[in-house]
């Protein structure tokens, strides 16, 4: 049976999944000063504020967002693009082409520090319902690291359209992304099974962890009252790694292909991220994020062997068509400042001295993953809690169940989208009622929380090509 977690108190911090590499601290909540810091500021809240939308943001046009020949399908490049890269992903983008047909674009030229609005303005379209017959297509994949196109142009883009990112330091690894989904898409058979993965730690007297295992493992794992196991009513099987068996060597194995259902077509790897301190550059570029496993014991520095980073990778990995959902602070990449924290000038906390997407998903794309789905900066139990602690995971689960379904990427994270739709509208309000009313502990406090919460839901990006889809018709 599951640990009991105590109940979260009023007065309780938003909790983060980090643990220092240095130290094996956990990453610190944030602080009431931080918080108020973030409160008083109504202009860092509404100023990034993003656009509310629907269920589905294309017009009547597009029936089945699956069909890239309604949907559309494009490509946007940074200014600095290599020829070899363009070149590397030439098998890609004429498989996207032959798709999409006259929905196909290419769309070049992006500067660093031009908005997503006026990009979009550049391109002859604004903020609103998708129209792919007006130039952009609904699935955006974003060529280039976040030097050359922000997380914040992605976020920002992904409010309408569907968007992901590839970001590799060399020509092959886009070479062999772009053949890897070919081959995925266009073989007889499929690489994977009917199956999923479930890998969640619970270190022992670790809150963050005890609460991801028992609010989101094993009712994935298990089902929870009416609701079966993840994928159940699909015919998915599953296999579960929590707590004690959330070892580094069964996190390999599930890699390698080599657990008894084979290898699985989703993985779900929920865990703390490690945190690297920038006195050390290159451990920081390398293992920022690196996942966590159950070896860790609380209060000591984690070791080599008690997380996974991309550098560790088995030389015998075997993810081709998988997709991995990967909760972790920055298990997906780490910005040049905090998203949440402020020092005691009230700016954001220096972080890393260039933006970087994370090692690890770099390199499972490049050994052919069709995508990963992961978190910026820390990641809060706001994605799978209400405010009072209680949890509520059907944004987690919608999102995978629709993967199992056999909905491309970038439609089946739609859900986090809209919760960053309403938090953000909710936060216009409480500004609103502060310049009304003047500033109160009150409405300090619950600005505070939700722009915490609006960011984490932000957060979420898809590195790999939005439009990659799981061929569930085609497993057996």
């Amino acid at each position: 049976m599951a640990d009991e977690i105590p109940a979260v108190r009023d007065d309780e911090m938003p909790l983060p999944f980090g643990v220092r590499a240095a130290t094996g601290a956990p990453l610190s909540g944030l602080k009431t000063e931080a918080l108020r810091a973030i409160g008083v500021d109504p202009n860092a809240i509404t100023d990034r504020a993003r656009p509310t939308r629907g269920v589905l943001a294309a017009d009547e046009s597009v029936k089945d967002p699956n069909d890239l020949k309604q949907a559309g399908w494009g490509v946007v490049l940074p200014a600095d693009v290599s020829a070899e890269v363009k070149a590397a992903l030439k098998p890609l983008l004429e498989l996207r082409q032959q798709q999409a047909g006259n929905l196909y674009k290419e769309l070049g030229g992006y500067v660093p520090g031009r908005s997503a609005r006026d990009w979009l303005n550049g391109n002859g379209v604004t903020w609103g319902v998708v129209d792919p017959k007006k130039g952009v297509p609904l699935y955006l994949l974003l060529i280039g690291g976040p030097k050359q196109i922000p997380f914040e142009f992605q976020y920002m883009l992904d409010s309408y359209w569907n968007v992901g990112r590839l970001d590799f330091d060399s020509p092959a690894e886009y070479r062999a992304y772009a053949e890897a989904v070919v081959a995925y898409e266009t073989g007889a058979k499929v690489p994977t099974t009917k199956s999923s993965a479930l890998w969640v730690t619970r270190n022992a007297a670790d809150r963050p962890t005890g609460l991801l295992h028992n609010q989101v493992g094993v009712p994935l794992a298990r089902g929870e009252g009416d609701t079966p196991p993840l994928g159940q009513k699909k015919g998915f099987k599953i296999t579960e790694c929590l707590g004690e068996a959330a070892t580094r060597a069964n996190l390999e194995m599930i890699l390698r292909g080599t657990i008894p259902t084979g290898r699985p077509a989703l993985l779900f790897t929920g865990s703390h991220g490690v945190a690297f301190d920038a006195v050390d550059p290159i451990a920081q570029r390398e293992g920022q994020g690196a996942l966590l496993s159950q070896a860790w014991e609380k209060g000591t520095p984690p070791t080599p062997d008690q997380y996974l980073r991309g550098k560790d990778l088995p030389a015998d990995t075997s993810v081709h068509g998988m997709i991995h959902f990967l909760f972790a602070c920055y298990g997906g990449g780490c910005p040049v400042r905090d998203t949440y924290d402020r020092g005691e000038d009230g700016k954001p906390v220096p972080l890393m001295a260039d933006p970087i997407t994370a090692r690890l998903p770099q390199r499972l794309l490049a050994k052919g993953a069709l995508a990963v789905l992961a978190h910026i900066d820390r990641a809060w139990a706001f994605s799978f809690q209400t405010d009072r602690g209680k949890p509520q995971i059907q944004d987690l689960r919608s999102v995978m169940e629709l993967l199992l379904g056999g909905y491309r990427i970038g439609q089946a994270t739609d859900d986090f989208n809209r919760r960053w739709s309403v938090l953000s509208a909710e936060l216009t309000m409480l500004v609103e009622e502060q310049e009304a009313t003047g500033t109160t502990e009150d409405i300090v406090s619950k600005l505070s929380n939700r722009w915490v919460a609006r960011d984490d839901a932000r957060n979420y990006l898809v590195l790999g090509d939005p439009a990659v889809r799981l061929r569930v018709e085609a497993m057996a």
